[in-house]
């Protein structure tokens, strides 16, 4: 069994079946199912007949950026050792990565500022995508390490948030 953080939620994820284009797993008990195909370099979800396009890059922290239909998910595979400790990296700390390398077009936060859960900090261009990072839980803004036009690099922290108490 895989443990995966998804927008701050845990899931243990079972995979049953992996055929060509079919995927069935139990995630926290429950069964899914998903057709995934591949075309060329292209990866793609079938919902309800349509074909939705699925882009993706991975780090080597164990983190998968996924974009589907204009949002941005970041998906934390953890080790064997997080999961003994229960801990993650990046986002537990605090620690704002972005999901794709890409350029910074509009910051929406300054240090000292509040910020709520979801909450867009700054907004970012990636493989001609508008990519928004938000924060993941409540909290202040303690550092801002970016500035608008800057590139970034996946795994690079722009921005740190303490958590409200």
């Amino acid at each position: 069994m895989a443990v995966f953080i998804i927008e701050n939620e845990e899931f243990n994820v079972e995979k049953k079946v992996l055929s060509e284009n079919r995927l069935s797993a139990a995630v926290n008990g429950e069964e899914i199912s998903l057709n995934v195909f591949k075309e060329g370099d292209n990866f793609y979800l079938e919902r309800e007949g349509i074909l939705i396009p699925v882009f993706f890059v991975s780090d080597d922290r164990n983190n998968l950026y996924l974009h589907i239909e204009g949002e941005t998910y970041l998906v934390h595979r953890k080790t064997v050792e997080e999961q003994a400790e229960g801990g993650s990296q990046g986002i537990a700390s605090g620690e704002i990565e972005p999901p794709m390398p890409g350029k910074i077009l509009k910051i929406m936060v300054n240090e000292g500022d509040k910020v709520e859960e979801n909450q867009v900090l700054l907004l970012m261009e990636s493989m001609k995508l508008q990519v928004e990072v938000k924060a993941p839980f409540d909290g202040i803004v303690s550092k801002l390490k970016v500035k608008e036009g800057q590139t970034v690099n996946a795994g690079e922290v722009v921005v740190k948030i303490e958590k409200s108490v």
